[in-house]
Order: C-alpha cells, then sequence, then structure tokens
C-alpha cells in the first residue's frame, strides 16, 4: 500500500458521519440498489444521480459509495455546526473537501447566485436549463435526469426515492440539492459533471423538486463541477469506503424507476 493509499483509507476510517441513518416512514423495506449496465439514474441522499450507458457496471457500487461518504460527512459537518448557522451552501463545499481528500480532481468549477423572480415557477423549471447548458444538447437530448424532471406532474410525490430525496435536501433555511451525469472517458476513468444547488430562504423547503419560487424571493445558488477519478482508484478504495457507509446504504440509496 502506497503513501497516498494509507493516507486515504487512514481518512476515511476517522472521518466524521451521523450516528445512525435516517428513518424513512416509507411503505417498503428498504433494500440495496440493483445496478445495471444500462444507462440508469439512482438518489443517493439529496442528490440525483445518472450513469451513462458506458459507464462500467462494476464501478457503480463502488462510485455510489463515494458519493454516499461525502453526503453523510456533509451532513455531520453541518450538525456540529448547528444546522442553521451555516451557509445553506456550505453543505457542498464540505461535500467536495471530502471527494478531494478520496483522490477526485476538480478540473472545472464554478459557482453563480441568482434571484428568481418569476412567480410560481418551479423548481425544476428553473434547472432544467442550467443542466442543459452543462450537459450540451446531445446528452441533454436523452439524459435521464431531465426526463424525469420534466415529468414529475406524473409522478407520485410520496414515492420512496422523492421522500428520501426531499428529507435529505431540507436545511432550515432553504433546501440543497446536486445533480450529477456520470460518465467514463476513453481509459474507463470516472468523470463527474455535478450541478450542486442551494435555495436560500426563510424557511425549511419540503417536496423540493415541487417547490414553487414565489415573492418570498428566495435565492437559487448554483455550482456547475467537474470532477474525475481513475477506476484504479476507486478499486483501491472500495473496500474501506463500503465498510464505512454498509450501515447507511439501503437507507439512503434507491434506485428510480423510469
Amino acid at each position: 500500500m502506497d503513501d497516498s493509499q494509507t493516507r486515504i483509507h487512514r481518512y476515511v476510517r476517522e472521518l466524521d458521519l451521523p450516528d445512525r441513518g435516517p428513518q424513512f416512514e416509507t411503505t417498503r423495506t428498504a433494500e440495496p440498489p440493483q445496478f445495471s449496465a444500462e444507462a440508469e439514474l439512482i438518489a443517493v441522499g439529496p442528490q440525483l444521480a445518472e450513469f451513462s450507458k458506458s459507464f462500467p457496471q462494476e464501478l457503480r457500487a463502488m462510485l455510489s459509495n463515494s458519493l454516499l461518504l461525502a453526503s453523510l460527512a456533509a451532513d455531520k459537518a453541518n450538525e456540529k455546526a448547528g444546522g442553521e448557522a451555516r451557509d445553506v451552501f456550505a453543505w457542498h463545499d464540505t461535500y467536495s473537501e471530502v471527494l478531494r481528500k478520496i483522490g477526485w480532481q476538480v478540473q472545472q468549477s464554478e459557482t453563480q447566485a441568482q434571484q428568481v423572480d418569476a412567480k410560481n415557477l418551479d423548481v425544476h423549471q428553473a434547472i432544467i436549463p442550467v443542466l442543459t447548458a452543462m450537459l450540451g444538447p446531445a446528452i441533454a437530448a436523452t439524459s435521464l435526469v431531465i426526463s424525469v424532471l420534466n415529468g414529475l406532474q406524473d409522478i407520485n410525490k410520496s414515492s420512496p426515492w422523492i421522500t428520501l430525496f426531499d428529507r435529505s435536501s431540507q436545511h432550515s433555511s432553504g433546501a440543497k440539492f446536486q445533480i450529477g451525469y456520470i460518465d467514463a472517458n476513453a481509459h474507463g476513468d470516472p468523470q463527474i459533471a455535478l450541478a450542486a444547488f442551494a435555495i436560500e430562504a426563510d424557511r425549511t423547503i419540503t417536496q423540493v423538486l415541487f417547490f414553487k419560487f414565489s415573492n418570498q424571493n428566495a435565492k437559487l445558488r448554483k455550482s456547475a463541477t467537474q470532477l474525475a477519478t481513475t477506476a484504479e482508484r476507486l478499486r483501491a478504495d472500495q473496500k474501506v469506503i463500503a465498510d464505512k457507509v454498509s450501515s447507511f446504504i439501503a437507507d439512503n440509496v434507491s434506485n428510480i424507476e423510469i
């Protein structure tokens, strides 16, 4: 084991996570997600992660565990800071820091804030153009996550994945969530195009994807980030990360039926 791997494994083992996973009031027994070799969409806490068809099936659980690790660590950091005292976007900062410390490289990042003035504009209507611009027209045209967002009116608001996503996204002064498109380069190494969003408001937002902007003057902040690592890195760290998050997986990661 080289120095880099030793350092990452020590960091993962010592990383502070919540005492227990959140308990969801659903009608199903929580089960770990099943990964296919096709394009698919999963919820990982407050994240919607889309795997392209070209992303290797064998790496999907490993990558999902890494995203969950970063998400849980960000939850714990927010909890330790008192929650209400932290800026909504601070969650995303911690999330990104954890990924960097386990070997991900940030290739590009840009953060913006915008006032949403349109009355009765749904969150998904505000973020679809952001995702379309991030992915490009060719990928956006067949993107599962954009398809799901466009079809929200036909989705049961109490479905297990929406319940998971909503409760994980809630913040005392708004909501935070992320949408990622996961692909592989010519060498099979993982790449993520990540759009992070924070809705800054004066209250906790429930039913996040169905939230409508109105006269509350809620502010939408967005961060577009390109991340990359290697398949070798995922494989080298898979056991230590899986051991760390194993008790959280069933309640925090869910397949999304398309």
